[in-house]
């Protein structure tokens, strides 16, 4: 687990990011580019390689 915000907890797995839903753990719809650090209803802040992104996040 890398963040969680409004009921999404994002992570890394072994085929790259993952958002899952906090109260079932399934997967959600739409798979996530990066797993962010820090999440708002905004952007998700995420750090490769000494490079900070952000990502604008999703419903």
């Amino acid at each position: 687990m890398t963040a969680a915000w409004h009921g999404r907890v994002y992570g890394k797995g072994p085929a790259g990011p993952v958002a899952l839903d906090a109260r079932t753990g399934t997967d959600m719809p739409t798979k996530p580019e990066a797993a962010p650090f820090l999440v708002n209803e905004f952007v998700g802040l995420t750090l490769s390689e000494g490079t900070l992104y952000s990502l604008p996040t999703g419903g």
